[in-house]
């Protein structure tokens, strides 16, 4: 990576000015007054806010993983929306997960290791774990166990996926396990849940879980023994347990609201407004704004380079003010109870746990529903009750828990994506102007720095995963075929 080899370069050459200066001086040039470390403290909000902007900020969601799943769309500069993905931003992604999150939080787990900060040590791992799946998932095959060594490795090789997730698994396990409410905290550092170690722990088995479906297609076996373990390890059991960042406002703001303030790209989708309203769904003016020039609920089709002749921007609904007019302090959600009840009620669904699958179903789509009370919004009681009494969202098998799990994943572009990448559902329509990829994408492309200063190792994960050069068409491991 680009920033690691400079880092060796200045290492370097900071050694031989070293060398050619006396004791003395080197003393003199040592400011007694400065820390020769940064507390934990300090990293842990750094990289949580550093990893949640880049997962849930406007760059990731409304120019790839939200329109790719289409609950967004772009009305303007619709690039990603054509599968004309700009190097610049995989860069960026990629550059700011390894050398900003990641890198903070690896220095955490080192800090707790050397310090006996077992809490330090165990949160660090759960949430490097976090960073990493959302980096597999968009990518495949990463640098995963090499990655972080620093100067000792800056040509890291690529982890095959598989291996990365029993990695995960083994790291959320094992982070989880070091936990103590007893133990050290970190002040006001943890900005998910204020020390509060126990749903730490209860966010770890929650991502277990998700990992475990994750494998379903391709490893069911262990897939299945994977997710019991998580389940009776204990997950969420109610919002309270919601694994969020708590945007304060000015200046720690909801980045929807940012993009809000100065750009007007994106709309929500056609796919999600049409949804909703087959549905009668109470969330849609959560959702969305009504259109300016009619005041109708107007999405906009996904993979079209432009607006169709005929419609104006005032004719297209925009993403609900919630998250942007009046979304400063919106909270970003990071996992919920809601996404952990669905899959419970897959995993009952699919015979791996004991439970009825529908109980859990309905369950999941009214925590859901109930997640925005906090914030004064989303359906009413009366409304949630009638809803899941109607005709339309009666269980009647698998494939009506995917389809309520992407309603409730908003916002959550990147696991809305890979979830439809998984299961199909829904059937998502491959825009007019997306021919020329044959299917929406399926992967992020991988940089051009690792193409430059990384190539050998990339050359080894693109022949591994069947690529001759880096692609957005070519699976994931996990990603079924079909």
């Amino acid at each position: 990576m680009k920033n690691k080899s400079r880092v060796v370069a200045l290492l370097v050459g900071l050694g031989l000015a070293s060398a050619a200066c006396s004791d003395g001086l080197t003393d003199i040039n040592v400011n007694p007054n400065g820390p020769t470390a940064v507390p934990v403290a300090t990293l842990i909000p750094t990289s949580i806010q550093g990893a949640v902007n880049k997962a849930f900020g406007t760059g990731e969601m409304l120019q790839h993983s939200g329109i790719w799943a289409q609950h967004f769309a772009q009305i303007q500069y619709p690039d990603e929306e054509t599968g004309n993905v700009r190097d610049s931003r995989m860069n960026g992604y990629w550059d700011g997960y390894y050398i900003g999150a990641l890198k903070d939080i690896q220095t955490v787990i080192e800090i707790g290791a050397e310090d006996g900060h077992v809490n330090a040590q165990g949160v660090g791992m759960i949430w490097k774990s976090w960073i990493f799946h959302i980096i597999t998932d968009f990518w495949g095959d990463i640098p995963y166990s090499q990655a972080l060594n620093g100067e000792e490795n800056v040509i890291p090789a690529y982890d095959a996926q598989a291996d990365v997730y029993a990695g995960l698994l083994a790291d959320l396990t094992a982070g989880a396990g070091m936990l103590s409410s007893a133990g050290q905290d970190f002040g006001g550092g943890d900005l998910i849940y204020g020390n509060d170690f126990t749903k730490w722990r209860k966010f770890a088995n929650s991502m277990r879980m998700r990992l475990a479906m994750r494998m379903s297609e391709v490893n069911p076996g262990t897939a299945q023994s994977a997710f019991v373990a998580a389940y009776q390890a204990g997950g969420f059991t109610s919002n309270d347990d919601n694994a969020m960042l708590q945007w304060t406002g000015a200046p720690y703001e909801n980045p929807f609201y940012e993009n809000y303030l100065g750009r007007d790209d994106n709309s929500i989708s056609m796919k999600m407004v049409e949804t909703l309203k087959d549905l009668n769904d109470p969330r849609l003016p959560l959702y969305a704004e009504p259109a300016a020039s009619d005041g109708e609920y107007r999405g906009h089709e996904n993979g079209l380079d432009d607006v169709p002749a005929g419609v104006s921007l005032a004719d297209i609904s925009r993403i609900g003010n919630f998250w942007r007019r009046d979304g400063a302090a919106t909270p970003s959600m990071i996992m919920t109870y809601s996404e952990v009840l669905f899959l419970q009620a897959e995993a009952a669904a699919r015979g791996w746990i004991a439970g009825d699958a529908e109980a859990l179903y309905m369950d999941a789509i009214e925590a859901n529903m109930n997640q925005y009370d906090a914030q004064g919004a989303g359906p009413s009681n009366a409304e949630i009750a009638d809803y899941l009494a109607s005709a339309e969202v009666a269980y009647t098998g698998i494939d009506d828990i995917h389809l309520q799990k992407w309603i409730a994943l908003f916002m959550n572009g990147s696991e809305a994506w890979a979830n439809v990448r998984r299961v199909g559902v829904p059937d998502l329509p491959v825009g007019a102007d997306l021919t020329w990829l044959g299917k929406i994408p399926v992967r992020f492309s991988y940089p051009s720095d690792e193409q430059s200063l990384n190539n050998a190792s990339l050359q080894a994960a693109l022949s591994a995963q069947g690529m001759s050069a880096p692609d957005l068409v070519t699976r994931v491991w996990w990603d079924p075929a079909g």
